[in-house]
């Protein structure tokens, strides 16, 4: 499996390592970004993108995972709001975290641009959106959207260490 990954500059990392981590259990993390030029995420990390936007199809993605961060170079961006929204048509898994979450109005997926539910966490049919401190949350759910848990217990103990903090 391959769980693509939208990095830009200004993106924020740390809310979408943990679950690149899951992720990467069950396969290739490929990062995607506007071009393939280099990337300053928010903490300074200098990345470089595998792919870019027009390298790639909604054919070519079962997961797109969205960081936060200042994206407002990506809210124009007609070729990544026409890519989320075929993804969206295709019923591809979305996730989107902080003010990712405003990428999905403006590619006419979700009427709303932020997440009111009281848990921090949506997930609505094929897409999961999040508040940026409920980043454990969102990670554990796309991996069980993504059904990376063997079972029950795996998905427990995941559970127990990640999020509850208790020592396996």
């Amino acid at each position: 499996m391959k769980s693509h990954v939208l990095i830009y500059d200004g993106y924020v990392s740390f809310e979408i390592m943990l679950a690149t981590y899951f992720m990467k259990t069950k396969g290739d993390i490929v990062t995607l970004g506007v071009t393939k030029d280099p990337v300053i995420s928010y903490e300074d990390f200098k990345v470089t993108p595998s792919v870019a936007l027009d390298e790639v199809s909604a054919e070519d993605i079962q997961l797109l995972i969205i960081p936060g961060g200042d994206n407002t170079q990506l809210k124009t961006n007609k070729q990544l709001l026409a890519l989320i929204n075929a993804l969206n048509n295709d019923h591809k898994v979305i996730a989107t975290i902080c003010s990712a979450t405003e990428l999905l109005e403006l590619a006419g997926v979700s009427s709303k641009n932020h997440v009111i539910h009281p848990s921090g966490l949506e997930i609505h049919k094929n897409i999961i959106s999040a508040k940026p401190n409920k980043y454990v949350d969102f990670a554990i759910e796309i991996g069980k959207v993504m059904n990376i848990y063997t079972d029950d217990e795996d998905f427990n103990e995941t559970v127990d260490f990640f999020k509850l903090f208790k020592d396996g």
